[in-house]
Parts: structure tokens; sequence; C-alpha cells
């Protein structure tokens, strides 16, 4: 499956010679004065605009020198992206087998072979889930090429599941050889604590560019332009989002969705059924820096996310980018919505259309309302989720790993 270009004595039935290797340090080996080296293996850091917390650690903490290794392509939220060079670090590309899944697919290991050995990391940070293929692998790859080297892990799930073999395997083996984490919200914590991982864990939610997300001269659109951002997927609660809008089907208003997914056909017979489809835009899937225009264009935007055995809302990024822009945000009370929305907008029980159709009522009607949670939305975001802040969580979480009297820690 893999071409190997490497000296390493493969056994003739394909098995790997058996190898010595000690138990992992907690503590890099960051020598006094040296800077802070880390390769930041993610399947998503494709181009700048995706790059908002790799970016940020390079410009806030100039200590790091980091190098990045990404798929040369990636499937991001229904649109096919290449990868592009960056001017703040080194992009190292690595191919991908194995599956289109993101928990079950495998890099091709020579490029991260490559840059563990030009790089010689400090940390290694990883953006994968601890029962996922390509997290065993690069542990693997870790123990071969940069034995006693740290991982640092970015993790998002927040359901609490019981995997079978060999991802139950994969999972134990990922809690005892990673030396911390960190999470975009408190119910990922959760999980991860829940589980039994005891390692440092940091909270260090997704961020946002305020120079891409901003707020624009912005007169409400007649009609009330009520707004959806993201994947159309059963559990995103579209069809809660429709049977609302017919609750309010006298107001004036027109819904805007940004997106696509199988949902979209059961969504448009619903919007038909009730003889609202002609107020309804559907722009289909966009590149992720195609999306601040779009938001430009909403009065509010609504997240009916509701849980599942599948989905539990991890974080909700539309959400800051819309408080961003300074446009009122809903959401459900599904996984971590109310905690990253707070009392910057109006949150509804999942499930309860009738709820979701009196926040958006309310929203309408009140312009004093709107434009308190449009400056709360906007100050919520500069105090807690820039990509700026989100570098200063990171960095701490780089630091329980690196030892304290090394000047670039401090």
């Amino acid at each position: 499956m893999f071409e190997f270009h490497s000296s390493l004595d493969f056994r003739a039935n394909g098995d790997l010679p058996e190898t010595k290797i000690s138990a992992p340090s907690d503590k890099s080996n960051l020598k006094k004065g040296e800077r802070i080296r880390v390769v930041r293996i993610a399947h998503a850091s494709l181009t700048p605009a995706l790059r908002g917390r790799e970016r940020a650690l390079a410009r806030c903490f100039p200590q790091i020198e980091m190098e990045v290794v990404t798929p040369p392509r990636w499937n991001e939220t229904n649109v096919e992206v290449e990868t592009v060079p960056d001017d703040l670090f080194p992009v190292r590309t690595a191919r991908t087998f194995l599956s289109k899944h993101i928990q079950l697919f495998a890099y091709d290991p020579m490029p991260i072979i490559e840059a563990f050995r030009r790089h010689r990391p400090h940390i290694i940070d990883m953006d994968h889930e601890p029962y996922s293929v390509p997290c065993a692998e690069i542990i693997t790859l870790r123990n071969w090429f940069a034995p006693n080297t740290p991982i640092v892990m970015q993790t998002a799930q927040n359901i609490l599941k019981k995997y079978p073999p060999p991802f139950s395997f994969l999972e134990k083996r990922a809690f005892r050889q990673i030396s911390a984490a960190y999470m975009c919200s408190e119910t990922v914590r959760e999980v991860l604590e829940t589980k039994g991982f005891r390692k440092p864990m940091r909270i260090a939610p997704f961020g946002v560019d305020l120079e891409a997300f901003r707020p624009t001269e912005h007169a409400v659109g007649n009609p009330f332009t009520i707004g959806y951002v993201g994947r159309l997927l059963p559990a995103k609660g579209l069809l809660l989002l429709v049977d609302a809008l017919a609750e309010i089907k006298n107001e004036n208003w027109r819904l805007l969705i940004v997106g696509d997914g199988p949902e979209k056909p059961e969504m448009e017979r619903r919007l038909a059924e009730y003889g609202l489809l002609g107020r309804c835009e559907f722009t289909g899937a966009v590149q992720y820096e195609e999306t601040p225009e779009y938001f430009q264009k909403l009065d509010v935007l609504v997240v009916p996310t509701k849980t599942t055995n599948k989905i539990r809302e991890q974080f909700g990024r539309v959400i800051v980018e819309a408080m961003a822009c300074q446009i009122p945000v809903i959401g459900s009370t599904c996984g971590a919505i109310p905690e990253v929305i707070a009392d910057a907008g109006l949150v509804f029980a999942e499930n309860d259309s009738k709820a979701l159709a009196e926040q958006l009522r309310r929203v309408m009607q009140d312009e004093n309302l709107r434009r308190r949670l449009a400056r709360a939305g906007r100050k919520r975001v500069e105090k807690h989720y820039t990509w700026e802040k989100v570098a200063e969580k990171i960095f701490a979480a780089y630091t329980d790993v690196l030892p304290r009297e090394n000047s670039a820690v401090n």
C-alpha cells in the first residue's frame, strides 16, 4: 500500500522488525536557549485561511519554529480543497490512503518521517482523534523516528462512545502515549476525562479571523434574511428549521442556505409542502474563503443542531464567525452551542420547532434586541475567540510538555 524508501529491515512476511521502544517522555528535550520546533500534522491545514491557529502561533510566538504536514488535497465541507504554501512556515504534503473517512485514512509515512528527521521537533502537534487510524500511525512513526518527543493532541470528540476493537485498543494506546491535549469545548474535555485521560488538558476553541469576518454597514433586509451555513445533514436540524419557518410564514422573511449535503432534497420537499420553497435560496457548497460575504447578507444565523448517536455539536465555528460579523445567532441546546453563545445570542431547546419560531419572531420584531446581540457577539469574539487568543491557549498546552527553565517557554 505504501512505498517506503528507507533502510528499515522489513521481514519477508511484511512484518516490521521487533524494536525495543522506551516509554515516551511527557516532557520535551528542549535545551536552554533553543527555539521550540513543532511539527503540526493536520488533515485540514490546507490553505492560509484554514491555518488560523498555526499562523497565529507563528505570529504571536516567534520562539516557535513550525512545520506543517497536511494532505495535498482534502474534501472540506463538500468542497475539494487543494493545499497551497504558506508565507510563515514550511508546508509539506503527505498523500492519504486506505479511506476517505476522517478516522480511517492513513498518511504516506515518508513525508512525516522526513519532517521528523529534518525538523527534529520538540513537540508533535496532532489534529486527530485518539481512536483513529492516523493517530495510531503518527504515534508509531514518532516512536520509531522521533522517540521521546511529546505529542500534544487536538481533539473534538464530545460523544461518549465505547468503540469496538481495534479502535478501543488504539484509543487506550493513545491515552498512554500522548503527553497532553487541547480541545475546542468543555463538552470534549468532559468526555476525555470520563474515558480516563489523565494528562494535562486545555480548552483551546476554534478561532475567527477578525479581518475576514467583520461587521459592515448592514440595514435589515426586506425581506428579513434568515440564514444557515454548513453541511446539510439530518442531525443539523434543518427540517426542524423548516417547521419553525412554517410557524411564522405570515412574517416577511427569506431563507438563505449556504452549503450542501444529503438532507437538501428532503428539505426542499418539506419547504414545498408548506408553500415556502420560493422563499428559499440554496447556494450549494462554497469555498471557506467565500463565506464572509454570505454572512453579510444575513439578518440572523440559525444553528438548529440536534443530538444523535453520531452528532453532538462540538463547537459551531459558524457561530463565532457570525458574531464577528455582528450577526445575531440563534442556536439549539445541542452540545457546545450554549457554551459558545453564552449571553451573546439566543438559545432554544433542541427539537422544539415552536421555541425556535418564537426566538425568530423576537429577533425579527425587536430592533433593540438585534442591536444588543450584534454588539455582544462581536465583544465576546474579541474577548475569547480571536486566533491570537486561541494561540495563547495552545502555547499554554505546549508549555505543559516543555521544561520551564527554558527562556522560550517563558
